[in-house]
Formats: structure tokens, C-alpha cells, sequence
């Protein structure tokens, strides 16, 4: 049994990188440091996260260099333009489930362990879009972390048939993680990212906006107010559009049609 493991795991390692060969994308591991490590190495490779992630931006984007999603280290979720490097550290991913264990999030009906997988997803195209904007030379209008935040949301909405569940999913992470402080400092102000709070509230915006209908409880439980809800409709039709028109130079030129919608 521990051999066949074994060697399902060494499979979906090598599908990763052959399903990647001759790209521009790299996906590297680094060595797990402990047994917590390499069970949760494990845990990722047969997941299919990072398949889904990868695959997506291999399909749709031409990458003029190489871009590299690491998973291991101590620094992270980051990307790194000297490098072109995302690195995401494993122990990362081991906080984020553990969160949603804490915050018995199976009550949801979702699972701790495929929120976890939903948040990874939305953090890797949150770093990915620092790397297209770095790559690419994207002007940006506001703060840069917001805007990442918004591409991550509009990619998962836009091309997984799930993709406002896994929205959702990060969402929570973000409210979740409001919760670290009692007060707010200065240093909460001056911070790059918007306060927590601010994050999921426009995550959940967006996902409203992007169908109200199907998201009409979001308002009906008050997660939103009436106001801002009849804002989110036409907010995330700028945001996605807007990401869409910007990106568009930079997809495969047998995909832009599909990419467009």
C-alpha cells in the first residue's frame, strides 16, 4: 500500500511537469523539512490545485519568460520579480487549513480541506497577477493588492464552473483572518493590503455581482448592505471587463476569442 502510494504521488509529480513541457511555467517543490511537510507536499500533488492553476494560465497566457510556482521555503505567499518566482510555503497551507478546522467550517458544508484547497487556489492567482503585471508592464490604478485581489476572484468566476464557491471559500480566509487583532494601529493603515475586513467584504461584492440572482442570499442575510449590493453589479462588470481588456494583448492568439466570453 505504502508503495503504491508511493508511486501515485512520483506520477502526479512527472504529469506536472510534462503537462508543462515546452512553457514558460514551472512548478518546483522544495525538500519538506519534517513528515508534516511531506504529508502536506502529498496532500497538494494529489489535490490537483496546482494542475488547475497552472493549467489555466498555460492555456490562455503566452509568457514571454519563465515563471516559477515554488512550494516550500519559510517566505510567502509571495512573488518575486528578481526571480520571477511564486513561492508558496508549505506551512502556509497548514495554517490556512487549520483556520478553517478551528472554525468548524464543515458546518458550511464545505470541508476544511477543500476550503483549503479553495483558498490556495484564489492566493495563486492573487500572486499571479503580481506577475503579470510585473511581466507585462500593466499600468495599475490604485492599490496594486487590490487589483490582485480582483483578477483572482474575476479568473475563478470567469473559467471555473465552481468558481464563485471558491470565491467564497477565500472570503471567509480573509474574514477569518480579521480576526487576529483586537485593535486597529497605524500599521494596519499603512499596510499595502487592505484591511481584511475590506477584503472580504469586496470579495463577497464581486461574487454578488457576478450572478445576484444565484448569490441573492449574500444581501438576504446581510452580509451586504441593500446599497452596496446594487453597486457590486455594475463594480465587478468594470473590474472584469476592464482585467479582460488589459490582458488581452497577452493571450494566446487562439484563445482570445474564448478569453473575451
Amino acid at each position: 500500500m505504502l508503495a503504491l502510494r508511493a508511486f501515485f504521488v512520483a506520477v502526479l509529480t512527472l504529469f506536472s511537469v510534462t503537462a508543462l513541457a515546452g512553457s514558460n511555467l514551472r512548478i518546483e517543490y522544495g525538500k519538506p523539512m519534517d513528515d508534516i511537510e511531506a504529508e502536506l507536499k502529498q496532500d497538494l500533488l494529489q489535490s490537483g490545485v496546482v494542475d488547475s492553476v497552472t493549467h489555466l494560465i498555460n492555456d490562455y497566457f503566452d509568457l514571454p519568460e519563465t515563471l516559477i510556482f515554488y512550494f516550500g521555503g519559510d517566505d510567502g505567499p509571495m512573488f518575486d520579480g528578481q526571480t520571477n518566482r511564486i513561492s508558496t510555503p508549505l506551512e502556509f497551507v497548514a495554517e490556512v487549513k487549520e483556520r478553517f478546522i478551528n472554525a468548524d467550517y464543515e458546518e458550511t458544508g464545505v470541508t476544511p480541506e477543500q476550503a483549503t484547497h479553495d483558498a490556495l487556489m484564489h492566493t495563486l492567482f492573487h500572486e499571479f497577477a503580481h506577475a503579470v503585471i510585473s511581466i507585462y508592464a500593466l499600468p495599475v490604478l490604485g492599490k496594486e493588492e487590490d487589483a490582485a485581489d480582483a483578477l483572482a476572484t474575476v479568473l475563478l468566476i470567469e473559467f471555473y464552473d465552481n468558481g464563485q464557491e471558491i470565491a467564497l471559500s477565500a472570503a471567509d480566509l480573509f474574514n477569518m483572518e480579521s480576526g487576529d487583532r483586537n485593535e486597529l494601529g497605524d500599521e494596519d493603515f499603512w499596510d499595502e493590503h487592505s484591511l481584511d475586513e475590506q477584503r472580504y467584504f469586496t470579495t463577497l461584492c464581486h461574487v454578488y455581482g457576478s450572478d445576484p440572482e444565484k448569490y441573492g442570499y449574500i444581501l438576504e442575510e446581510g452580509q451586504l448592505s441593500e446599497d452596496r449590493a446594487d453597486m457590486c453589479i455594475d463594480e465587478y462588470s468594470t473590474v472584469s471587463q476592464s482585467w479582460i481588456e488589459l490582458l488581452k494583448p497577452h493571450i494566446k492568439a487562439e484563445k482570445r476569442k474564448e478569453f473575451e466570453g
